[in-house]
């Protein structure tokens, strides 16, 4: 009954905070106490649901929620979610940037040097530039002490169970319990909390966006998509305090120029210009506080969240999802060692003979530490702004991107595994790809590789004994898989094998290659034995990556040659 199912996920919701309470201290123990008793008196709610008397029950409001406090404004109390007759005022927020006539900021912040132009010389700009559309960012300070991070997820859990229980409502509870978890205000609730948190909260969210659609919710996977792409940015003050502990209180006297308003900003950091003293112009990395110390909290809290919600399928294998992204959050909160894969990743390139096609930024190795990392800011545009190209140049870049992945991981066995539009800038005027963002970048066992490429090589030449024997060998299969198991598990492998198979031009936007390999979801949710192994989280994720890059650049290319030059290096 729908009923049942409501109340567990109110007492999910209690849970969390009942296991937040065990394992903090005084003050975090009586205000996640508050919440657990706030989730029991949501539960009297029930009676009135199995009386069906729903239209006499004023359902409680899904902004009348419990508003996680600042860390600057200590002296505000969390309000009790009940108490509805005073509304609960939203936190006061910056805006950037206007992008349309009905958003209205308070005070819009200028840039304090100019705006960085889509290609080198622009002056000489030619047919094929595209400009950047200006970005719109929000400011909010990061929680980066334990107890407000901790008071973040409790009020999520909050949130979540208020607006449970008014979809329940108003919905009269028809569509059950699920659909009301995943309604299109829980899931906003969910998105702005993961935005407002960034670090693991946030890396979490990034990483399930990339699930393929029928895994997720249709609403809940737009929502984490806006995650992906809009993470809110430090305030000033909080910016500042950064550049002093990093590079010491004097910061300003190492640029002619600095940028408050920055240009980027993802999980674990925010990117910003700013100009050198010999004129350089560089991009800092800076790293939000407090986002390395709590990767293990977070993913604890948020994957009690989830458990205890059942928000995600069982096939997700969410616990292989935390682990991965905990080792992989780590890895990248360390910018020295960015710094090294970066400039790894630029020897690899100029070595391949391939500097002409790709530039990696250099390092300013004397302006970084493990928290700032500053390079050479390069010109161009995320690859997604460049749609509107001829089909030429949009086959050029897509076909580049395929050759890069495929060297990386076949090659060089060491990939940049971040397929974030973002990290691919294409520059106009040099006909070059640029290449950002290595912090998530990871060397592979030449035995995995190995295997993996035979994988691959069955699947574009229509070998099922041979994708299924190193299928079970990498343990995606156990073997022991039910007959329509293992035929999604093969069809699903010639989808991927498609496009190298025949040395025609492969056409990504009509092959619809996501929407045939989601055919194929329900099965792998409910029939699949074994986690898939650990490598493939993040190489399966730039993988995806790439094709969808090809999709939305409505590429038309020969793909078969790229896979074939590896098979000559295997096989020689």
């Amino acid at each position: 009954m729908w009923t049942q199912d409501f109340v567990r996920v109110l007492q999910g919701a209690s849970k969390v905070a009942e296991q937040i309470a065990r394992t903090q201290g005084p003050e975090v123990a009586t205000k996640t106490q508050q919440f657990s008793k706030h989730a029991s008196e949501l539960s009297r709610l029930v009676p009135y649901f199995l009386n069906g008397d729903h239209n006499n029950v004023t359902p409680p409001s899904g902004d009348e929620t419990p508003v996680t406090p600042e860390p600057a404004k200590p002296q505000q109390k969390n309000p009790e979610v009940l108490k509805h007759q005073v509304p609960i005022p939203k936190p006061e927020t910056a805006k950037i940037q206007v992008p349309t006539e009905s958003f209205k900021p308070r005070k819009p912040l200028k840039p304090s040097v100019k705006p960085l132009e889509p290609a080198v010389n622009s002056e000489e700009k030619t047919p094929e530039t595209v400009e950047a559309p200006p970005r719109v960012w929000e400011e909010k300070h990061v929680p980066s002490s334990p107890l407000s991070r901790i008071l973040g997820f409790g009020g999520l859990a909050a949130k979540l169970a208020v607006g449970t229980a008014a979809e329940i409502v108003r919905s009269g509870g028809k569509g059950g319990t699920y659909n009301a978890l995943v309604s299109d205000s829980n899931v906003e609730k969910l998105a702005e909390t993961l935005c407002t948190m960034r670090g693991a909260a946030l890396k979490l969210g990034q990483m399930l966006s990339i699930q393929d659609e029928a895994m997720i919710p249709t609403k809940l996977a737009a929502a984490l998509d806006r995650v992906r792409e809009n993470a809110h940015v430090m305030p000033k003050d909080q910016l500042h305090h950064q550049l002093k502990t990093e590079l010491g209180e004097d910061w300003r006297s190492n640029f002619q120029e600095f940028d408050d308003v920055p240009i980027a900003a993802a999980s674990i950091g925010q990117v910003h210009r700013a100009t050198l003293l010999n004129g350089d112009r560089v991009a800092i990395k800076i790293q939000y506080p407090g986002i390395a110390e709590s990767i293990g909290s977070d993913l604890l809290n948020l994957k009690r969240l989830v458990t205890y919600t059942n928000i995600l399928p069982r096939g997700l294998y969410i616990d292989e999802i935390i682990r991965v992204g905990k080792e992989e959050l780590t890895a990248e909160c360390d910018y020295l060692s960015e710094a090294d894969n970066q400039e790894r990743f630029n020897e690899f390139i100029q070595q391949s003979g391939m500097d002409g096609k790709y530039v990696v930024p250099r390092v300013y190795r004397e302006l970084s530490t493990s928290r700032i990392l500053t390079t050479q800011l390069i010109s161009g545009v995320a690859v997604d702004k460049a749609v509107h190209l001829s089909q030429e140049v949009r086959n050029s870049i897509a076909r580049r991107i395929l050759q890069l992945t495929i060297h990386e991981l076949f090659n060089w066995r060491f990939m940049q595994t971040d397929p974030n539009w973002s990290n691919f800038m294409y520059n106009a005027s040099t006909d070059t790809v640029g290449l950002v963002d290595f912090g998530a970048a990871r060397e592979y066992p030449k035995a995995f590789v190995d295997d993996y490429f035979n994988i691959v090589w069955a699947a574009a030449n229509e070998d099922e004994k041979t994708l299924v024997d190193y299928s079970i060998k990498m343990h995606f299969l156990t073997g022991d898989e039910s007959p329509g198991m293992m035929r999604a598990h093969i069809a699903a492998g010639m989808v991927v094998g498609e496009p190298f198979r025949s040395h025609e031009p492969f056409d990504f936007q009509k092959s619809r290659l996501t929407t045939r390999l989601g055919q194929h979801t329900g099965e792998f949710m409910h029939g699949r034995l074994t986690p898939p192994p650990q490598e493939v989280y993040s190489l399966h994720r730039k993988l995806a990556g790439a094709f969808l890059m090809c999709i939305k650049l409505r590429a038309v290319v020969p793909c078969r040659d790229v896979l074939e030059e590896v098979q000559r290096t295997y096989y020689s």
